[in-house]
């Protein structure tokens, strides 16, 4: 069974309330923007993967500081308890530290789930094409849109960006990383990231997973990428300064 069917399935049987109210009335930060006007790099926070824990040094308030004094543009926050053993509580801490947009990525299917991320103090949410299908993935936009929100619609083949063509998209994720088998392949990513911008879906394209030194990052934004959400290689660092730091210099060449 993949990795990913085997999420579809806890999620399926899992209860949801049938009414969330809108706590949260403030306006969410515009995703776009700030990958606009900043360096285009999302930092993520998460104490873990499917495969690995990371010994982290520092607290969530902590490393999204890091990120913001170093002009990223927005945090993210892998909210999963079961696979990242990171939960809510991190991103409201996050929320309260930063002046940065929050963005939290997990494994969603239900539109309630949008309006509780609203509620944490989230200004977005990550959409799987691959886990929420096609009905699924435009009621979820569609209570995005009502809520101001900027999704990031992740897509990780050829085939699911045939399947978002068309939808009301700002923000697209390429993840190199095949949620199946959870190989990475960053020229599988490519292939997909070409797709997009010549079918020109979304306003902005940022890329996944797999990450790890400045020629990465260059070759992606010299195939057209707006921006990179990076997580593991900071949760991994000894020194996260450093290593920041280390990253940029994929931008400025």
């Amino acid at each position: 069974m993949s990795f990913l069917h085997k999420v579809r399935q806890e999620l399926e049987i899992k209860s949801f309330p049938k009414k969330v109210e809108l706590k949260n009335l403030t306006r969410p930060l515009s995703l776009v923007q700030f990958i606009k006007s900043k360096n285009g790099i999302i930092g993520e926070f998460k104490r873990a993967t499917p495969v690995c824990k990371f010994k982290l040094s520092l607290s969530p308030a902590e490393v999204s500081l890091a990120y913001q004094k170093a002009n990223f543009s927005a945090v993210s926050v892998v909210v999963d308890e079961n696979y990242f053993l990171t939960g809510e509580k991190d991103l409201m801490e996050i929320r309260r530290a930063v002046s940065l947009p929050v963005l939290k990525k997990g494994f969603f299917i239900h539109p309630h789930e949008v309006v509780e991320a609203r509620n944490a103090g989230a200004d977005s949410i990550l959409l799987i094409a691959g886990l929420l299908g096609g009905e699924r993935l435009s009621l979820m936009l569609e209570v995005c849109r009502r809520l101001e929100m900027e999704p990031v619609v992740e897509v990780s083949s050829v085939i699911e960006v045939d399947e978002i063509a068309g939808l009301p998209i700002k923000v697209v994720g390429v993840n190199n990383r095949n949620l199946h088998d959870l190989s990475v392949d960053l020229r599988r990513g490519q292939k997909v990231l070409e797709q997009v911008l010549q079918r020109k879906i979304g306003e902005v394209r940022i890329v996944e997973s797999g990450l790890k030194t400045p020629s990465d990052i260059r070759f992606f934004k010299q195939n057209g990428a707006d921006g990179f959400l990076i997580g593991s290689i900071f949760m991994e660092a000894e020194d996260l300064d450093s290593t920041i730091k280390y990253l940029l210099g994929g931008l400025s060449a």
